[in-house]
């Protein structure tokens, strides 16, 4: 697609480097701006996933929707990029292809109604074969997703995901070839003394990859900034970049021909400093005004630049000790690449594979982690996760993400104790008399909410003698200044019960209507209980026939262990809200495995009626899991012997 798209822009599918100089001014001009004129519908009206490099949706995709990312992603994301790229974006393919791999992993998985807890897997699946096809490269592959993508490497995904890397390379190679994506020349060192020189270069690259973040953020801040229709934006970008390719055409697209001439020694020291500040420009832009393309094969680009300079002044001052500026240039991609994206070990792997020579490997390891070093120092946020912490995402704060992927209107109580303001103070006294929830809520004649009435309001005045008769609802009733609505997270819900001392909040539509409550213990009981299935996720308990409640204990930290118990019979038709198993027992249903269904293990519904087929994945403590167990046994022995008695 990028191919087809630069022959119909530039007529011909060869490297722009050599194509641009003879082509008209005015036509390197115009192309830049009319592909971002046909890319803005796509990623502002049809997928605004698909918009900039794509792999920070993706992360946010695994950490805070369980994998699902909707189908159009991997169409207009396709579309989005290849006609960014091929009209001369100066951004780089990888990026899309993990985003658009990503989506059909999730697309496969939500197709097979696989359960919930492998959806990510699949998603790290698709983008660790993206980056292994681009590159030619199956261990750097797998090792992007595991270590950007799913931030883990967990036995449960490590196998599908190696896996899939290793298919998508079979696959590349039977039509591109078994070739390295770049012309890389051989590698020397010369000396032992280079390693000094290669600490200095991973300096360098740790402060240029920080220089690529701040630039990508600044751009990204200030066209968002500026009051146009958003429309307008990539192609105004694209006039921009169309003035500085009439000057330097190494900046169009992907930019491969001008690596491999890097690579090869081929360029001057001078050209490089210029290209150094206009492709980081360039690339930043390009994102920035809203078209769709990678920061990884930018990364590696800048980080060749850097190195080729490194490399060359290095061989000027020390001639006698100092390899071929190529081999600078080749270990300052890596270096810059592990600074931009907080990835060392994927770059490290990428530019061994590439290589595939075992004396680079000491330059690599140094100049990676001290690259990586530098830029954390400096910038805590890698260019794929600032964009996300700008948007209030953290994936390192795994408890708040948790909150956030959540809403009060799937954990709510619908139903919500009532009373009208005219209500005497027998019936808000008979109220409480019949009811277990501490509060109830006060409507006024149009059904709008007045306010609340606690147990505790009513206490205080059962003494006083007379006063019965001359108090109604309206009299007792505490205004509801803080309230929430369905749409609201439980980050934000959480953050309201901290501006109040309540148990209880109201929730209301947004022209004032109760719609439902929420209590403070529901948030804190699915938080507990999401802890937990995140803290055992990968734990696979298998049992080919449910017997009774006799299954093997997995053992876990913290003295806990998993347990599958088969739900009992007079458990029939009662909910788990209902059974209050971690009040009575200690424990904690994780999950529900359905008799009826074979999709696996799923959240437990706390209002869901309970079947003699089903069965409840509990942790606990030992202990208080023998003792539910054994509690279990007994009115079942009962049961038994009612029935042949009778």
């Amino acid at each position: 697609m990028i191919n087809l798209v630069q022959w119909l822009a530039i007529g011909t599918t060869q490297a722009p480097l050599y194509t641009l100089p003879y082509l008209p001014w005015y036509r390197v001009f115009w192309v830049p701006a009319l592909g971002g004129l046909l890319v803005a519908p796509l990623v502002f009206l049809v997928s605004r996933e698909s918009q900039g490099h794509g792999v920070p949706q993706v992360i946010e995709s695994v950490t805070l929707k369980g994998g699902k990312i909707h189908p159009r992603v991997a169409l207009v994301k396709s579309l989005a990029s290849a006609l960014t790229i091929g009209t001369g974006g100066s951004v780089g393919r990888e990026g899309p292809i993990v985003q658009i791999g990503a989506a059909l992993g999730s697309l496969f998985g939500q197709i097979l109604r696989i359960p919930p807890s492998r959806l990510p897997t699949l998603v790290g699946c698709g983008a660790a074969g993206g980056i292994a096809a681009a590159f030619n490269a199956p261990i750097a592959g797998a090792f992007f997703a595991l270590e950007v993508i799913m931030g883990n490497f967990a036995m449960p995904a490590f196998g599908p995901v190696v896996l899939s890397s290793v298919l998508a390379t079979v696959v590349s190679r039977a039509y591109f070839g078994n070739h390295p994506a770049f012309v890389v020349p051989g590698y020397t060192l010369l000396s032992e003394w280079e390693l000094v020189i290669y600490l200095l270069l991973g300096i360098a690259c740790g402060l240029g990859g920080v220089a690529f973040i701040f630039v990508l953020d600044l751009l990204e801040r200030g066209v968002n900034a500026i009051k146009i229709n958003n429309l307008w934006k990539p192609a105004l970008g694209g006039l921009i970049l169309g003035v500085i390719m009439i000057f330097v055409p190494d900046i169009y697209g992907v930019g491969y021909a001008t690596m491999d001439e890097i690579l090869r020694g081929g360029v001057s020291w001078a050209w490089l400093l210029l290209l150094l500040p206009i492709k980081m420009g360039a690339t930043s832009l390009t994102l920035a005004s809203g078209g769709s393309g990678g920061v990884f094969l930018p990364s590696l680009y800048l980080g060749s630049i850097t190195g080729g300079l490194i490399g060359i002044g290095a061989g000027a001052l020390l001639p006698a000790i100092t390899a071929p500026s190529g081999g600078y240039a080749l270990v300052g991609m890596a270096a810059f690449l592990a600074a931009a994206t907080h990835s060392p070990i994927t770059a490290f792997l990428l530019l061994f594979e590439l290589t595939g020579d075992y004396h680079i490997i000491l330059p690599l390891m140094l100049s990676c982690s001290v690259s990586t070093l530098v830029a954390k120092m400096l910038h805590e946020e890698s260019i794929y996760t600032l964009q996300l912490v700008r948007r209030g995402i953290d994936v390192r704060r795994r408890e708040e993400n948790i909150m956030r992927a959540f809403t009060v209107g799937q954990i709510m109580q619908s139903e919500a104790p009532l009373l009208t303001e005219s209500a005497s103070f027998a019936e808000v006294v008979q109220h409480f008399l019949t009811t277990t929830v501490p509060v109830c809520f006060v409507l006024d004649e149009h059904k709008h909410l007045c306010g609340e009435i606690s147990l505790h309001d009513v206490k205080g005045l059962l003494q006083e003698e007379g006063l019965g008769s001359l108090i109604i609802a309206r009299d007792l009733v505490n205004v509801s200044r803080i309230t929430v609505r369905p749409e609201d997270t439980l980050a934000h819900c959480l953050e309201r019960f901290s501006q109040t001392e309540q148990e209880f909040l109201a929730v209301t539509t947004a022209d004032g209507q109760l719609c439902g409550f929420l209590s403070h213990r529901a948030v804190m009981d699915l938080y507990n209980r999401e802890i937990l299935r995140q803290e055992y996720l990968g734990l696979n308990l298998r049992t080919d026939g449910i017997e009774h409640s006799v299954h093997e204990h997995v053992r876990l930290p913290h003295h806990y262990v998993v347990q599958v118990v088969q739900v009992p019979s007079w458990y029939t038709g009662k909910t788990l809200r209902a059974l209050q198993l971690r009040t009575q027992f200690h424990v904690t249903a994780v999950a529900l495995r359905r008799g009826s269904t074979t999709q696996g293990d799923e959240l437990p519904d706390p209002d869901y009626p309970l079947s003699p087929q089903d069965a409840l994945v509990l942790v606990g403590r030992p202990v208080d899991l023998a003792r539910f167990l054994t509690e279990q046994e007994e009115p079942e022995q009962q049961s038994s012997s009612g029935t042949i008695l009778h």
